[in-house]
């Protein structure tokens, strides 16, 4: 499921992804070309900017990479870009590194890193990694079990997605927490729901 929800991501990021003014011309004819489907002049151009460090064009280039599109498909590269992009805050790029530690793609298997950057995305209000950080507290996998906090973003992942489809198996992952807690425990992770806020990354 993981990497499917992956793909998607990587897709809805093309699809809205801008960057900063110095290079958001070139970032674009990038998005432009993937969108006709000529993804290795995609890669060509993202290829500079990403090696300049620009966050958004990591990421995409990883993306590339991680499918094997217009490039040669190669898991610890799309990582690397993936790691990079992550350490200046860009939220889909945590997300990946997470799935990456999780899945072991491109990366030894750490469900611990997975929580870690499932966290930071979270965080900051990407809806994937609240669904599988809450996923990681309830199986106690990389944290401390914790139901409330499993419920909590559970439940925040729940509210964010749209009707039907991954919305459908959270509600299914929240009467199944929810089984396990007490009313006060409910109510408590409530409160914390109803209490957060995304925390973007300042880079």
């Amino acid at each position: 499921m993981k990497a499917n929800v992956r793909n998607l991501l990587a897709a809805l990021v093309v699809a809205t992804a801008l960057g900063p003014p110095a290079v958001a011309g070139s970032l674009d004819d990038g998005i432009a070309a993937y969108h006709e489907k000529e993804y290795a002049k995609a890669a060509e151009l993202w290829q500079p900017l990403a090696e300049k460090g620009d966050p958004a064009a990591q990421y995409l280039l990883g993306t590339l990479y991680m499918a094997g599109k217009g490039v040669k498909q190669n898991d610890a590269t799309a990582f690397m870009w993936f790691q990079r992009a992550a350490n200046q805050g860009n939220a889909s790029a945590q997300y990946n590194v997470g799935a990456s530690y999780a899945e072991g793609t491109g990366v030894p298997k750490s469900d611990v890193d997975a929580a870690k950057w499932f966290q930071r995305a979270a965080n900051q209000g990407m809806v994937f990694a609240q669904l599988n950080l809450g996923l990681l507290y309830a199986a106690g996998n990389g944290v401390p079990q914790d139901n409330v906090e499993a419920f909590k973003w559970l439940e925040l992942a729940f509210f964010a997605l749209p009707t039907g489809g991954p919305r459908s198996d959270v509600a299914r992952a929240m009467t199944d927490v929810a089984a396990k807690m007490t009313r006060e425990q409910i109510d408590d992770a409530k409160r914390r729901e109803r209490g957060w806020k995304a925390q973007p990354e300042v880079k």
